[in-house]
């Protein structure tokens, strides 16, 4: 039995696994260029580390797939396990992942880890780097007059202002919803990351198992003005993506998306929010003003070819 055997056999018997790493979402995110690590005890599967490939030239590379937040290591942790024997038990696993990554004969590894793995030694002294990135998570919806008196004044009013002539509901298509997200990109003159046909894909895989939401902000007239993608997986709403047209960037129907999500993660009895996080400037300080915690999550990337660590850096 193959790797990615084991692992589908993994998936349909945790609900631990993120829905970011199950193999439905892997299957939509990559198509066939994914693979699996795992690490086993006594027949038994105790960590896993799925991967997306991604060949461009002569490269080879593995990198986190588009639309995909949380995309390395799952572990499982034995009951009553003691803090040391904890990182321990970390430390090992990821240097075991981190000998077998340097196996692959990759030119470069990148991978984006969930906030909760807060070890990394195993891949640091097998030369992985680190960087912290940032996520904004609200923890806590039992309350949500807590929630929103938590939410900056300045954003609060542009929801109350919103409200008088904006509604949100669910109505739209694929094509519609992705042409919103892209505008957000062509405003700053870049390409949407992501093709209609991924994110497609990966709409239909959620669709099925019931676990996303498009969310439209409509004017008085019908008139699509912003988007906003959701998932749930383990009592955790994301808000995945999420794009305006700019004609209509002022009218506050972002603000609105995102108190929205925030009520239907409250009603779908979720735990918490997750932003997903920006390390850009404008996205960050709009996420910050919503009372949520600003949360660190790592980047692990290794280099392994000079040539493409060059072009890699070279600005287009």
């Amino acid at each position: 039995m193959t790797n990615k055997e084991k692992y589908r056999i993994l998936c349909q018997n945790s609900s631990e696994i993120s829905v970011f790493m199950q193999d439905w979402w892997l299957d939509a995110a990559c198509q066939n260029d994914w693979d699996v690590l795992l690490y086993e005890q006594n027949n038994r599967i105790v960590a896993a580390l799925p991967y997306f490939i991604q060949k461009k030239l002569c490269f080879k590379t593995i990198l986190p797939p588009y639309l995909t937040p949380i995309n390395a290591l799952y572990i499982s942790y034995e009951k009553g396990m003691n803090i040391s024997t904890k990182y321990s038990f970390e430390i090992e696993v990821m240097d075991y992942f981190a000998k077998q990554i340097n196996q692959l004969g990759m030119d470069y590894y990148c991978q984006k880890f969930d906030y909760r793995i807060k070890n990394w030694l195993g891949f640091y002294w097998n030369g992985f780097t680190q960087t912290t990135y940032y996520t904004y998570r609200i923890e806590d919806l039992s309350d949500m007059d807590s929630v929103y008196q938590n939410i900056s004044s300045k954003r609060r009013r542009s929801i109350r202002n919103a409200q008088e002539t904006i509604r949100i509901d669910e109505d739209i298509n694929n094509e519609d919803f992705y042409k919103l997200l892209s505008m957000s990109f062509e405003r700053q003159k870049k390409t949407i990351p992501y093709s209609f046909e991924v994110f497609e894909r990966i709409e239909k895989a959620c669709f099925e198992r019931g676990v996303s939401k498009k969310l439209v902000a409509k004017d008085t007239q019908g008139g699509k003005l912003a988007v906003m993608y959701l998932i749930f997986d383990n009592n955790i709403c994301y808000t995945l993506a999420s794009g305006a047209n700019p004609k209509y960037r002022d009218s506050g129907a972002m603000a609105l998306l995102n108190w929205r999500a925030i009520e239907i993660a409250n009603q779908l009895s979720m735990k918490e929010v997750d932003f997903t996080g920006s390390m850009m400037k404008n996205v960050e300080k709009f996420l910050r003003f919503y009372g949520a915690t600003q949360t660190p999550y790592f980047l692990i990337e290794k280099k392994f070819s000079k040539l493409y660590t060059i072009l890699k850096n070279i600005k287009p």
